[in-house]
């Protein structure tokens, strides 16, 4: 857990630099995710070069410029290395789903970036996640199956 009252100026800056490319990470994932939802469903757009994933292939690799410019403190480097994990798990996602957008070879890596994207945001003050442990997808899929 982070200790809000223990950050310095450097990581405070490290902190304003990474908020923006975060916030781009958690979105392609979110986008990632939506296309998965639409290949549930049947839609017929679903297909592997859906707006959608270039707009989060876009997402993506500002962020992650964005990450690689980043300056971390000693008490930032695991933040920045769970950035760089999600960033790398949120590609293996991209290309996978625009080989066919196959629920699970997708959502393996996609459900990886987003754990790396709450292990960060657990490290540094400024990166909450919402979590959806009480919601329908958080839910045991035995249970989730059944409606």
């Amino acid at each position: 857990m982070h200790e809000p009252h223990n950050v310095d100026g450097e990581t405070a800056a490290y902190i304003l630099h990474t908020r923006r490319p975060f916030e781009d990470l958690r979105q392609a994932a979110a986008q990632i995710a939506g296309i998965l939802v639409l290949n549930a469903s049947g839609a017929n757009t679903a297909s592997p070069d859906h707006p959608l994933l270039r707009t989060a292939a876009e997402l993506h690799r500002g962020a992650l410029e964005e990450v690689h410019h980043a300056k971390p403190t000693p008490r930032a480097s695991r933040h920045h290395r769970c950035l760089l994990d999600a960033g790398s798990a949120l590609a293996e996602a991209l290309a996978a789903a625009r080989q066919n957008p196959e629920i699970d070879p997708v959502l393996v890596p996609l459900r990886r970036a987003y754990t790396h994207l709450q292990n960060g945001a657990k490290t540094l003050p400024g990166f909450e996640m919402v979590s959806f442990e009480q919601g329908c997808c958080g839910l045991p899929s035995y249970i989730r199956n059944q409606s």
